[in-house]
């Protein structure tokens, strides 16, 4: 990425720095999650209750579940920019939803920061 007379922009310097910091670190790549749950409103936020274990996307386009996939004994937070996903609109639908799975360390909720979110059927139902 070059900008005017062939200079990186002044952004791009600290945000190379990061990567090669994270990189140094060891850092290891956090997959793609998906998971089948409930859209359910909580503490000013959603989260997906009976959500089925969340599973790593092995495909560059996964298939997408049918209307009638199983539900989980799971509760996910769902994080991120939930206002650009419409998530409240989902609020009581059955939904597939991806993104980067935050386990809680201390056994709590895990939380999913969502990256898509597709609604399955608009009641959650087995």
């Amino acid at each position: 990425m070059t900008g005017p007379a062939g200079r990186r922009p002044p952004c791009w310097r600290p945000l190379a720095a990061l990567l090669l910091a994270v990189g140094a670190a060891g850092a290891q790549p956090m997959p793609i999650m998906t998971t089948v749950g409930c859209v359910e409103p909580a503490d000013g936020g959603f989260r997906l209750v009976r959500a089925t274990e969340p599973q790593a996307v092995q495909e560059r386009l996964p298939l997408e579940p049918p209307a009638d996939a199983p539900l989980g004994s799971r509760t996910i937070r769902l994080i991120g920019t939930l206002d650009e996903f419409g998530v409240d609109r989902w609020a009581g639908h059955k939904v597939w939803a991806k993104g980067l799975l935050n386990p809680d360390a201390a056994g709590g909720t895990d939380r999913l920061n969502l990256t898509s979110i597709t609604t399955l059927s608009d009641r959650c139902e087995p």
